[in-house]
């Protein structure tokens, strides 16, 4: 069923396996772009429906929390910003960085089935070396949420080489973990079923089986966490 890794991303393929889905109902394939994110918003902005989704193969300015840069090399990795439209005060987006956690860990799992774990606020790692990163961003309109843009990079066949000296030891992909190559369009795939699947949850259940689930996944055992909001 998973085929190994190709150079080229094979956009349209991916299209096929989204359709009718909530999450991918329209979709933008860029071969370089600066941001996911900046586009997302962008498309926001434009109007753009909830499910929209953002995917490049390679990013220039891509952005981690605080500023920090994101790796982005081409052809290796996933970079993609997904456009939600959920009726929430500004106060509980973050909420939506926590679910679109859990999302991106069950999908990691999939392929590394061992040592799959998230630190506050939002990595998700394998045995203690980083694999992913989120970055929520929102668009308020007239003191209201308008829009939610959640940008996801995974690192999926990139390999010790290919980090930064001074990220060497920190990060990790999906093909370094496993071994061998790993489709960028399955792992897309994944992750847009995953994050689906979670924002419906959120959506109709509540926060509360979302903060469970993140809590059996974090790294935190052992220690005090408090996840108020």
């Amino acid at each position: 069923m998973w085929k190994l890794s190709e150079k080229e991303f094979d956009a349209e393929a991916l299209l096929a396996r989204l359709a009718g889905r909530r999450i991918g109902r329209r979709f933008h394939f860029l071969p370089e772009v600066d941001s996911t994110n900046r586009v997302a918003l962008q498309l926001a902005q434009e109007g753009a429906p909830e499910g929209t989704v953002v995917l490049a193969d390679r990013q220039t300015e891509g952005r981690g929390r605080l500023q920090r840069v994101w790796q982005s090399p081409p052809g290796c990795n996933l970079y993609v910003s997904f456009l939600l439209r959920p009726a929430i005060a500004a106060v509980d987006a973050a909420r939506i960085t926590l679910m679109a956690g859990v999302a991106v860990a069950e999908m990691v799992s999939f392929f590394c089935q061992t040592g799959v774990g998230l630190k506050w606020p939002n990595d998700v790692r394998i045995r203690g070396r980083k694999v992913s990163g989120i970055l929520t961003e929102m668009r308020m309109t007239g003191g209201a949420v308008d829009a939610v843009v959640v940008g996801i990079g995974v690192n999926v066949n990139m390999t010790g080489t290919d980090f930064d000296p001074e990220h060497r030891e920190a990060a990790t992909s999906l093909s370094e973990e496993t071994g061998q190559p790993c489709a960028r369009e399955d792992a897309a795939f994944l992750l847009c079923e995953k994050l689906e699947q979670w924002y419906q949850v959120l959506l109709t259940e509540g926060f509360v089986p979302v903060r469970s689930r993140w809590l059996a996944l974090s790294e935190m055992e052992g220690n005090i966490v408090r996840v108020l909001f």
